[in-house]
């Protein structure tokens, strides 16, 4: 019997709001980032200005300060903004409001395949002090050689028989991307694939309002009858370009949790 094929590529995002103050990414004590958790599972990095060869193509990390700091907080080297939400003129060292900072790759490094440490400020040029309330995005930008990661190892691509789709669960998603827009999260159900039972999930996070555009895409590929192909409904390739079923949905982050 004919059935369509449906392909997700993946694209991990992490987000968080610190509540306090600490230079490590996912809580307050290097926690390794996972697949199931955020699509993510970061090669190891040595900060280092130099040492852009090892998760800095792959992943980038953003910082958007809670509030105008008097203080300086961040090194140097940073000299303008990543994303300037609203209009506001830089001040070096000073983080500000709704000013968006990646860091480089001199920022921040990584170990045990997913902890990342934000480094200081104790280094001026490099440093960021991350404080109470700021916001901090680990975002992935390309495919990356990494298990898991979409490229170069297993399990970071998937294919489903439509037949196999089983729903979709709308969820509560405490985030928003760093350019403010408001996000969601829907959980797309498929009958296991190695055939155990059970359900795996590829949850996309996506602008907020989405969930019934959603499942209407899901209906329509299931309805296409496109046989001789996959329908790719996102894709992230080694040179960090998309691909999307519908750029309407917002997708800004996708991957299967298990």
């Amino acid at each position: 019997m004919k059935t369509t094929y449906v392909y997700f590529g993946q694209k991990g995002l992490h987000y968080e709001k610190d509540a306090n103050g600490d230079q490590y990414i996912n809580g307050d004590s290097a926690t390794v980032l996972t697949r199931a958790a955020s699509g993510l599972v970061p090669g190891n990095h040595t900060a280092g200005a130099a040492n852009t060869s090892t998760s800095t193509d792959v992943y980038r990390i953003l910082i958007k300060s809670d509030g105008n700091e008097s203080a300086a907080e961040m090194g140097s080297a940073y000299t303008d903004f990543f994303y300037n939400q609203g209009s506001r003129a830089f001040v070096a060292t000073k983080p500000q409001a709704g000013g968006v900072i990646e860091l480089n790759a001199a920022g921040w490094g990584a170990a045990s395949s997913g902890q990342i440490t934000v480094v200081a400020y104790s280094d001026t040029t490099n440093g960021y002090d991350i404080q109470n309330d700021d916001e901090v995005w680990v975002e992935q930008v390309a495919a990356g050689d990494v298990a898991g990661n979409g490229y170069g190892g297993v399990g970071g691509a998937f294919a489903y028989p439509m037949q196999n789709f089983l729903g979709a669960d709308p969820v509560a998603y405490a985030g928003t991307y760093w350019d403010g827009t408001n996000l969601d999260q829907t959980d797309l159900y498929f009958e296991k694939h190695d055939g155990t039972g059970g359900a795996d999930i590829i949850r996309l996070i996506h602008t907020a309002g989405k969930y019934p555009k959603i499942v209407k895409a899901m209906e329509e590929i299931q309805n296409c009858g496109v046989y001789n192909r996959a329908v790719t409904f996102y894709d992230l390739d080694i040179n960090g370009v998309e691909t999307f079923y519908s750029t309407d949905l917002g997708i800004k982050g996708c991957w299967r949790t298990a």
